[in-house]
Protein backbone atom coordinates (compact mmCIF):
# COMPACT_ATOMS: atom_id res chain seq x y z
CA UNK A 1 0.00 0.00 0.00
CA UNK A 2 1.02 3.36 -0.53
CA UNK A 3 1.29 4.30 2.90
CA UNK A 4 4.17 7.39 2.85
CA UNK A 5 4.92 10.30 0.50
CA UNK A 6 8.03 8.46 -0.88
CA UNK A 7 5.99 5.72 -2.82
CA UNK A 8 3.44 8.20 -3.60
CA UNK A 9 5.83 10.36 -5.19
CA UNK A 10 7.85 7.55 -7.03
CA UNK A 11 5.02 5.51 -8.07
CA UNK A 12 3.71 9.11 -9.61
CA UNK A 13 6.81 10.00 -11.43
CA UNK A 14 7.35 6.32 -12.71
CA UNK A 15 3.49 6.03 -14.54
CA UNK A 16 4.18 9.77 -15.73
CA UNK A 17 8.03 8.53 -17.11
CA UNK A 18 6.19 5.17 -18.07
CA UNK A 19 3.21 7.05 -20.11
CA UNK A 20 5.53 9.40 -21.29
CA UNK A 21 7.90 7.41 -22.83
CA UNK A 22 5.17 4.92 -24.20
CA UNK A 23 3.57 8.05 -26.17
CA UNK A 24 7.36 8.92 -27.31
CA UNK A 25 7.83 5.29 -28.52
CA UNK A 26 4.68 5.35 -30.62
CA UNK A 27 4.82 8.56 -32.41
CA UNK A 28 8.48 7.90 -33.45
CA UNK A 29 7.23 5.04 -34.50
CA UNK A 30 4.45 6.03 -36.59
CA UNK A 31 6.71 8.80 -37.65
CA UNK A 32 9.27 6.60 -39.03
CA UNK A 33 7.04 3.95 -40.64
CA UNK A 34 5.63 6.92 -42.41
CA UNK A 35 9.02 8.11 -43.54
CA UNK A 36 9.70 4.68 -44.37
CA UNK A 37 6.90 4.35 -46.45
CA UNK A 38 7.22 7.67 -48.19
CA UNK A 39 10.94 6.25 -49.29
CA UNK A 40 9.81 3.33 -50.65
CA UNK A 41 6.44 4.98 -52.48
CA UNK A 42 9.37 6.98 -53.84
CA UNK A 43 11.13 4.35 -54.99
CA UNK A 44 8.42 2.64 -56.59
CA UNK A 45 7.60 5.29 -58.38
CA UNK A 46 11.07 6.10 -59.54
CA UNK A 47 11.43 2.58 -60.76
CA UNK A 48 7.92 2.88 -62.51
CA UNK A 49 8.91 5.60 -64.35
CA UNK A 50 11.96 3.97 -65.79
CA UNK A 51 10.10 0.86 -66.56
CA UNK A 52 7.34 2.94 -68.61
CA UNK A 53 9.90 4.51 -70.62
CA UNK A 54 11.18 1.07 -71.55
CA UNK A 55 7.97 -0.57 -71.94
CA UNK A 56 7.07 2.28 -74.32
CA UNK A 57 10.35 2.27 -76.35
CA UNK A 58 9.94 -1.85 -76.51
CA UNK A 59 6.31 -1.14 -78.26
CA UNK A 60 8.25 1.27 -80.25
CA UNK A 61 11.26 -0.34 -81.33
CA UNK A 62 10.80 -3.87 -81.14
CA UNK A 63 7.67 -4.79 -82.33
CA UNK A 64 8.32 -7.97 -82.90
CA UNK A 65 8.96 -8.91 -79.24
CA UNK A 66 8.38 -5.77 -76.57
CA UNK A 67 7.68 -8.97 -73.97
CA UNK A 68 11.84 -9.41 -73.57
CA UNK A 69 12.13 -5.72 -72.62
CA UNK A 70 9.33 -5.31 -69.86
CA UNK A 71 10.21 -8.95 -68.63
CA UNK A 72 14.41 -8.12 -68.50
CA UNK A 73 13.27 -4.45 -66.45
CA UNK A 74 10.45 -6.60 -64.48
CA UNK A 75 13.11 -9.51 -63.21
CA UNK A 76 15.77 -6.80 -62.44
CA UNK A 77 13.10 -4.99 -60.43
CA UNK A 78 11.99 -8.34 -58.60
CA UNK A 79 15.64 -9.44 -57.43
CA UNK A 80 16.99 -6.11 -56.68
CA UNK A 81 13.90 -4.73 -54.71
CA UNK A 82 11.61 -7.54 -54.58
CA UNK A 83 9.08 -5.44 -56.72
CA UNK A 84 6.75 -6.77 -58.69
CA UNK A 85 4.69 -5.14 -61.32
CA UNK A 86 1.29 -5.64 -62.77
CA UNK A 87 0.66 -3.96 -66.43
CA UNK A 88 -2.94 -3.25 -68.02
CA UNK A 89 -3.67 -1.98 -71.62
CA UNK A 90 -6.76 -0.99 -73.27
CA UNK A 91 -8.25 -1.83 -76.30
CA UNK A 92 -7.73 1.63 -77.80
CA UNK A 93 -4.20 1.60 -77.67
CA UNK A 94 -2.09 2.44 -80.57
CA UNK A 95 0.13 -0.45 -79.87
CA UNK A 96 -2.49 -3.04 -78.16
CA UNK A 97 -1.50 -5.51 -81.25
CA UNK A 98 2.05 -5.07 -80.27
CA UNK A 99 0.75 -5.23 -76.07
CA UNK A 100 -0.84 -8.48 -76.69
CA UNK A 101 2.20 -10.41 -76.98
CA UNK A 102 2.66 -9.30 -73.19
CA UNK A 103 -0.39 -11.30 -72.72
CA UNK A 104 0.73 -13.56 -69.92
CA UNK A 105 2.28 -10.27 -68.35
CA UNK A 106 -0.57 -8.22 -68.34
CA UNK A 107 -3.52 -7.73 -65.61
CA UNK A 108 -7.20 -8.29 -65.83
CA UNK A 109 -9.58 -5.64 -64.81
CA UNK A 110 -11.09 -8.30 -62.54
CA UNK A 111 -8.63 -8.83 -60.63
CA UNK A 112 -7.98 -5.32 -58.89
CA UNK A 113 -9.94 -5.49 -55.51
CA UNK A 114 -10.44 -2.14 -55.27
CA UNK A 115 -11.51 -0.73 -59.18
CA UNK A 116 -11.25 2.37 -58.36
CA UNK A 117 -7.50 2.89 -58.35
CA UNK A 118 -7.44 2.18 -61.82
CA UNK A 119 -10.07 4.33 -62.37
CA UNK A 120 -8.00 6.94 -60.97
CA UNK A 121 -4.57 5.72 -62.82
CA UNK A 122 -6.09 5.83 -66.65
CA UNK A 123 -7.58 9.46 -65.66
CA UNK A 124 -4.19 10.07 -65.67
CA UNK A 125 -3.67 10.33 -61.67
CA UNK A 126 -0.52 8.54 -59.36
CA UNK A 127 -2.44 6.68 -56.94
CA UNK A 128 -0.88 4.81 -53.75
CA UNK A 129 -2.53 2.24 -51.64
CA UNK A 130 -1.41 -0.04 -48.61
CA UNK A 131 -3.44 -3.28 -48.57
CA UNK A 132 -4.69 -6.70 -50.59
CA UNK A 133 -4.17 -5.47 -54.18
CA UNK A 134 -5.77 -8.47 -56.14
CA UNK A 135 -8.41 -11.32 -54.80
CA UNK A 136 -5.68 -13.69 -54.35
CA UNK A 137 -3.40 -11.60 -52.64
CA UNK A 138 -2.35 -12.88 -48.92
CA UNK A 139 -0.34 -9.88 -47.97
CA UNK A 140 -0.22 -6.78 -47.47
CA UNK A 141 1.37 -4.71 -50.19
CA UNK A 142 2.46 -1.39 -50.90
CA UNK A 143 1.32 -0.26 -54.26
CA UNK A 144 1.83 2.76 -56.40
CA UNK A 145 -0.34 3.07 -59.96
CA UNK A 146 0.76 4.87 -62.46
CA UNK A 147 -0.67 5.99 -66.12
CA UNK A 148 1.09 4.76 -69.44
CA UNK A 149 0.84 7.13 -71.92
CA UNK A 150 1.95 7.19 -75.47
CA UNK A 151 1.92 10.24 -77.93
CA UNK A 152 -0.31 12.18 -74.98
CA UNK A 153 -2.94 9.48 -74.28
CA UNK A 154 -3.76 7.00 -71.81
CA UNK A 155 -3.23 3.32 -73.12
CA UNK A 156 -2.53 1.57 -70.21
CA UNK A 157 -1.79 1.25 -65.94
CA UNK A 158 1.11 -0.11 -64.17
CA UNK A 159 0.77 -1.08 -61.03
CA UNK A 160 3.82 -1.48 -59.07
CA UNK A 161 4.13 -3.55 -55.54
CA UNK A 162 6.22 -4.83 -52.74
CA UNK A 163 5.70 -6.67 -49.47
CA UNK A 164 4.98 -4.14 -46.33
CA UNK A 165 7.35 -6.31 -44.60
CA UNK A 166 10.01 -5.66 -47.18
CA UNK A 167 10.01 -1.79 -45.64
CA UNK A 168 11.21 -3.56 -42.00
CA UNK A 169 8.24 -1.45 -39.48
CA UNK A 170 8.58 -4.75 -36.99
CA UNK A 171 12.07 -4.34 -36.90
CA UNK A 172 12.04 -0.31 -36.45
CA UNK A 173 8.93 -0.99 -33.71
CA UNK A 174 11.17 -3.32 -31.81
CA UNK A 175 14.26 -0.55 -32.18
CA UNK A 176 11.88 2.25 -30.73
CA UNK A 177 10.82 -0.01 -28.09
CA UNK A 178 14.13 -1.37 -27.19
CA UNK A 179 15.68 2.55 -26.83
CA UNK A 180 13.07 3.91 -25.43
CA UNK A 181 12.95 1.16 -22.42
CA UNK A 182 16.40 1.75 -22.44
CA UNK A 183 16.42 5.74 -22.04
CA UNK A 184 13.99 4.65 -19.32
CA UNK A 185 16.20 2.52 -16.93
CA UNK A 186 18.67 5.52 -16.41
CA UNK A 187 15.57 8.01 -15.56
CA UNK A 188 13.95 5.71 -13.34
CA UNK A 189 17.04 5.89 -11.10
CA UNK A 190 16.84 9.19 -11.58
CA UNK A 191 13.62 10.06 -10.15
CA UNK A 192 14.29 7.35 -7.33
CA UNK A 193 17.21 9.46 -6.12
CA UNK A 194 15.61 12.65 -7.01
CA UNK A 195 12.02 11.42 -5.21
CA UNK A 196 14.54 10.26 -2.26
CA UNK A 197 16.01 13.06 -2.22
CA UNK A 198 12.91 15.33 -1.70
CA UNK A 199 10.96 13.04 0.62
CA UNK A 200 14.31 12.41 2.79
CA UNK A 201 13.86 16.10 4.96
CA UNK A 202 10.37 15.10 5.39
CA UNK A 203 10.76 11.80 6.92
CA UNK A 204 13.38 13.75 9.29
CA UNK A 205 11.00 16.30 10.42
CA UNK A 206 8.73 13.68 11.38
CA UNK A 207 10.78 11.56 13.45
CA UNK A 208 11.80 15.18 14.88
CA UNK A 209 8.48 16.08 15.18
CA UNK A 210 7.96 13.03 17.23
CA UNK A 211 10.82 13.49 19.73
CA UNK A 212 9.63 17.25 19.96
CA UNK A 213 6.20 15.72 21.28
CA UNK A 214 8.22 13.54 23.52
CA UNK A 215 9.81 16.70 25.48
CA UNK A 216 13.10 16.71 23.44
CA UNK A 217 13.62 20.77 22.08
CA UNK A 218 16.74 20.28 21.20
CA UNK A 219 16.05 18.68 18.03
CA UNK A 220 16.75 20.15 14.35
CA UNK A 221 16.62 19.47 11.07
CA UNK A 222 19.34 19.78 8.89
CA UNK A 223 19.32 22.17 6.22
CA UNK A 224 20.90 21.24 3.27
CA UNK A 225 19.24 23.57 0.40
CA UNK A 226 16.77 26.43 0.08
CA UNK A 227 13.78 25.05 -2.08
CA UNK A 228 10.38 24.53 -0.62
CA UNK A 229 11.20 21.47 1.65
CA UNK A 230 14.07 22.91 2.78
CA UNK A 231 12.10 26.30 4.07
CA UNK A 232 9.69 23.68 5.57
CA UNK A 233 12.85 22.22 7.95
CA UNK A 234 14.48 25.80 8.27
CA UNK A 235 10.73 27.12 9.66
CA UNK A 236 10.22 23.59 11.80
CA UNK A 237 13.91 24.69 13.09
CA UNK A 238 12.61 27.89 14.15
CA UNK A 239 9.44 26.38 16.13
CA UNK A 240 11.69 24.26 17.87
CA UNK A 241 14.33 26.64 19.04
CA UNK A 242 11.27 28.92 20.50
CA UNK A 243 9.64 26.05 21.83
CA UNK A 244 12.87 25.26 23.24
CA UNK A 245 13.05 28.86 24.77
CA UNK A 246 9.68 28.58 26.08
CA UNK A 247 10.45 25.41 27.63
CA UNK A 248 13.88 27.08 29.16
CA UNK A 249 11.10 30.13 30.03
CA UNK A 250 8.81 28.27 31.87
CA UNK A 251 11.65 25.88 33.79
CA UNK A 252 12.58 29.52 34.98
CA UNK A 253 9.72 30.77 35.52
CA UNK A 254 8.24 28.14 37.93
CA UNK A 255 11.90 28.42 39.58
CA UNK A 256 11.42 31.77 40.06
CA UNK A 257 8.32 31.70 41.13
CA UNK A 258 8.98 29.38 43.32
CA UNK A 259 11.85 30.61 44.90
CA UNK A 260 9.81 34.63 45.67
CA UNK A 261 7.04 32.60 46.85
CA UNK A 262 9.07 30.46 49.22
CA UNK A 263 10.75 33.38 50.71
CA UNK A 264 7.54 35.22 52.20
CA UNK A 265 5.88 32.24 52.74
CA UNK A 266 8.71 30.95 55.11
CA UNK A 267 8.50 33.83 57.01
CA UNK A 268 4.49 34.11 57.22
CA UNK A 269 4.71 30.38 58.57
CA UNK A 270 7.69 31.27 60.81
CA UNK A 271 6.32 34.39 62.39
CA UNK A 272 2.50 32.36 62.65
CA UNK A 273 4.58 29.63 64.52
CA UNK A 274 6.24 31.71 66.63
CA UNK A 275 2.64 33.20 67.67
CA UNK A 276 0.76 30.36 67.80
CA UNK A 277 3.16 28.64 69.85
CA UNK A 278 3.70 31.43 72.10
CA UNK A 279 7.73 31.96 71.82
CA UNK A 280 7.57 35.67 70.59
CA UNK A 281 6.30 37.98 73.89
CA UNK A 282 2.87 39.55 74.11
CA UNK A 283 4.43 42.88 73.94
CA UNK A 284 6.27 42.44 70.42
CA UNK A 285 3.26 40.82 68.88
CA UNK A 286 1.68 43.87 67.10
CA UNK A 287 5.14 44.14 65.48
CA UNK A 288 4.99 40.60 64.16
CA UNK A 289 1.60 41.09 63.04
CA UNK A 290 3.17 44.01 60.67
CA UNK A 291 6.06 42.46 59.48
CA UNK A 292 3.54 39.41 58.57
CA UNK A 293 0.99 41.86 57.21
CA UNK A 294 4.02 43.14 54.49
CA UNK A 295 5.01 40.03 53.85
CA UNK A 296 1.19 38.62 52.56
CA UNK A 297 0.70 42.22 50.59
CA UNK A 298 4.26 41.75 48.77
CA UNK A 299 2.51 38.21 48.32
CA UNK A 300 -0.53 39.72 47.00
CA UNK A 301 1.64 41.90 44.48
CA UNK A 302 3.65 39.56 43.45
CA UNK A 303 0.48 37.48 42.26
CA UNK A 304 -1.20 40.47 40.60
CA UNK A 305 2.00 41.24 38.93
CA UNK A 306 2.18 37.61 37.20
CA UNK A 307 -1.26 37.99 36.25
CA UNK A 308 -0.86 41.26 34.72
CA UNK A 309 2.33 39.75 32.76
CA UNK A 310 0.42 36.63 31.93
CA UNK A 311 -3.06 38.47 30.64
CA UNK A 312 -0.65 40.92 28.70
CA UNK A 313 1.48 37.81 26.94
CA UNK A 314 -1.30 35.72 25.93
CA UNK A 315 -3.53 39.29 24.47
CA UNK A 316 -6.17 39.93 27.41
CA UNK A 317 -4.80 42.81 27.31
CA UNK A 318 -7.45 45.50 26.44
CA UNK A 319 -6.07 48.55 25.59
CA UNK A 320 -8.25 52.16 25.61
CA UNK A 321 -6.53 54.04 23.18
CA UNK A 322 -7.42 57.55 23.01
CA UNK A 323 -5.44 60.93 23.22
CA UNK A 324 -4.16 62.21 26.92
CA UNK A 325 -2.48 65.15 27.83
CA UNK A 326 0.67 63.86 29.10
CA UNK A 327 1.84 66.62 31.33
CA UNK A 328 -0.60 65.78 33.84
CA UNK A 329 0.28 61.91 33.61
CA UNK A 330 3.19 62.90 34.25
CA UNK A 331 2.23 65.27 37.34
CA UNK A 332 0.19 62.67 38.72
CA UNK A 333 2.50 59.66 39.00
CA UNK A 334 5.62 61.49 40.36
CA UNK A 335 3.28 63.11 43.03
CA UNK A 336 1.79 59.61 44.21
CA UNK A 337 5.94 58.52 44.20
CA UNK A 338 6.99 61.75 46.24
CA UNK A 339 6.66 60.60 49.98
CA UNK A 340 9.67 57.76 48.95
CA UNK A 341 11.62 60.86 46.97
CA UNK A 342 11.30 62.89 50.00
CA UNK A 343 12.16 59.56 52.10
CA UNK A 344 15.51 59.15 49.90
CA UNK A 345 16.02 62.87 50.01
CA UNK A 346 15.47 62.84 45.66
CA UNK A 347 14.81 65.93 43.47
CA UNK A 348 12.79 65.42 40.48
CA UNK A 349 12.88 67.85 37.57
CA UNK A 350 9.93 67.69 34.99
CA UNK A 351 11.56 69.66 31.51
CA UNK A 352 9.12 69.99 28.77
CA UNK A 353 8.40 72.30 26.28
CA UNK A 354 6.82 75.60 27.34
CA UNK A 355 5.16 76.50 24.17
CA UNK A 356 3.06 73.54 23.30
CA UNK A 357 0.99 71.23 24.70
CA UNK A 358 2.44 67.56 24.80
CA UNK A 359 -0.01 65.00 23.63
CA UNK A 360 0.20 61.20 23.79
CA UNK A 361 -2.14 58.23 22.33
CA UNK A 362 -2.36 55.35 24.13
CA UNK A 363 -4.43 53.78 27.05
CA UNK A 364 -4.12 56.44 29.88
CA UNK A 365 -3.77 53.73 32.82
CA UNK A 366 -1.10 51.55 31.02
CA UNK A 367 0.68 54.72 30.40
CA UNK A 368 1.14 55.43 34.35
CA UNK A 369 1.96 52.05 35.04
CA UNK A 370 5.27 52.38 32.82
CA UNK A 371 5.67 55.99 34.02
CA UNK A 372 5.34 54.59 37.76
CA UNK A 373 7.96 51.65 37.03
CA UNK A 374 10.49 53.55 35.38
CA UNK A 375 10.47 56.02 38.26
CA UNK A 376 9.88 53.28 40.91
CA UNK A 377 13.22 51.91 39.29
CA UNK A 378 14.76 54.81 39.28
CA UNK A 379 14.18 55.68 43.25
CA UNK A 380 15.54 52.60 44.16
CA UNK A 381 18.69 52.74 42.85
CA UNK A 382 19.29 56.12 43.63
CA UNK A 383 21.15 57.03 46.05
CA UNK A 384 20.90 59.78 49.06
CA UNK A 385 20.56 63.19 47.31
CA UNK A 386 20.21 61.88 44.00
CA UNK A 387 18.28 63.60 40.87
CA UNK A 388 15.48 62.22 38.90
CA UNK A 389 14.44 64.28 35.80
CA UNK A 390 12.02 63.34 33.63
CA UNK A 391 12.24 65.14 29.95
CA UNK A 392 9.39 65.02 27.42
CA UNK A 393 9.11 66.32 24.02
CA UNK A 394 7.96 65.52 20.04
CA UNK A 395 9.96 64.27 17.49
CA UNK A 396 9.36 62.28 14.35
CA UNK A 397 5.68 62.85 15.19
CA UNK A 398 5.77 60.85 18.54
CA UNK A 399 6.43 61.18 21.70
CA UNK A 400 9.89 60.85 23.25
CA UNK A 401 10.59 60.54 27.18
CA UNK A 402 13.47 60.27 28.96
CA UNK A 403 13.94 59.35 32.63
CA UNK A 404 17.03 60.02 33.71
CA UNK A 405 18.60 59.07 37.14
CA UNK A 406 22.17 59.75 38.55
CA UNK A 407 22.21 56.40 40.35
CA UNK A 408 24.94 53.86 40.42
CA UNK A 409 24.19 52.19 36.79
CA UNK A 410 23.84 49.08 35.29
CA UNK A 411 26.75 46.94 34.15
CA UNK A 412 27.06 47.18 29.96
CA UNK A 413 26.98 43.27 30.57
CA UNK A 414 24.06 43.10 31.88
CA UNK A 415 22.03 45.77 29.97
CA UNK A 416 20.38 42.93 27.12
CA UNK A 417 19.20 41.14 30.40
CA UNK A 418 16.89 43.17 31.93
CA UNK A 419 13.55 42.63 30.15
CA UNK A 420 13.33 39.47 31.25
CA UNK A 421 11.41 38.21 33.59
CA UNK A 422 12.57 37.99 37.24
CA UNK A 423 16.02 39.48 36.69
CA UNK A 424 17.25 41.88 39.34
CA UNK A 425 20.33 43.93 38.44
CA UNK A 426 22.23 43.18 40.94
CA UNK A 427 21.85 41.38 44.28
CA UNK A 428 24.33 43.03 46.16
CA UNK A 429 21.88 45.99 46.40
CA UNK A 430 19.85 43.70 48.96
CA UNK A 431 17.04 44.68 47.12
CA UNK A 432 15.65 41.30 47.10
CA UNK A 433 13.03 41.08 49.22
CA UNK A 434 11.40 44.36 47.88
CA UNK A 435 11.29 43.67 44.06
CA UNK A 436 9.45 41.27 42.00
CA UNK A 437 12.10 41.04 38.85
CA UNK A 438 8.71 41.69 36.39
CA UNK A 439 8.52 45.69 36.29
CA UNK A 440 10.48 46.32 33.58
CA UNK A 441 9.28 42.99 31.51
CA UNK A 442 5.69 44.55 31.67
CA UNK A 443 7.01 48.09 30.86
CA UNK A 444 8.13 46.69 27.74
CA UNK A 445 5.52 44.71 26.63
CA UNK A 446 2.71 47.39 27.52
CA UNK A 447 4.77 50.32 25.42
CA UNK A 448 5.06 47.93 22.60
CA UNK A 449 1.30 46.92 22.98
CA UNK A 450 0.48 50.60 22.63
CA UNK A 451 2.90 50.45 19.12
CA UNK A 452 6.09 52.21 20.71
CA UNK A 453 9.09 51.69 21.99
CA UNK A 454 11.57 51.74 25.01
CA UNK A 455 15.27 51.87 24.64
CA UNK A 456 17.78 51.83 28.11
CA UNK A 457 21.54 53.96 28.05
CA UNK A 458 23.71 53.42 31.41
CA UNK A 459 26.93 54.54 32.82
CA UNK A 460 28.09 52.89 35.95
CA UNK A 461 28.68 55.45 38.81
CA UNK A 462 26.80 58.06 36.60
CA UNK A 463 23.17 56.93 35.91
CA UNK A 464 20.74 55.66 33.75
CA UNK A 465 18.85 56.80 31.22
CA UNK A 466 15.46 54.93 29.66
CA UNK A 467 13.82 56.43 26.55
CA UNK A 468 10.33 55.48 25.19
CA UNK A 469 8.50 56.62 22.19
CA UNK A 470 5.15 57.04 22.17
CA UNK A 471 2.78 57.32 19.46
CA UNK A 472 0.76 60.54 19.05
CA UNK A 473 -2.52 61.46 18.28
CA UNK A 474 -3.21 61.89 14.45
CA UNK A 475 -4.46 65.22 14.81
CA UNK A 476 -0.92 66.05 15.47
CA UNK A 477 0.56 64.10 12.96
Amino acid sequence: MLTSVFRKQLLALLCVLLVGFTLLALVLNFALQDFLVKQKEAVLFREGEQLNELLLEGLSTDPANPKAMYTNAESRLKRTFNIRTKLLLTDDGSNVDKGRKLQKRLLRQSEIKDPTLLTQVLKGDRVTQMGLFTETDDTILLSVGMPVNENGKVIGALFLHTPVQEIQMGKVTRLIIFTAYLIAIPFSLLVFVLSKRMTGPLLRMNRAAKRLGNGDFTVRVPVESRDEVSQLADTFNQMAGQLEQLDRMRKDLIANVSHELRTPLTSVRGFAQGLVEGVIPLEQHHRYHQIIYAELFRLTSLLNTMLDLSAIETGRVNMEMKAIRWSSLVHTVSDSLAPRMEKKQLSVEIVEPEDEILKAYGDSERLKQVLFNLLDNAIRHSGLGGKITIRSFYENESLIVKVSDTGSGIDPSKLPYIWERFYTEDDSRHTHRERSGLGLTITKQLIELMKGSIEVESVLEEGTTFTIRIPTPPETQ
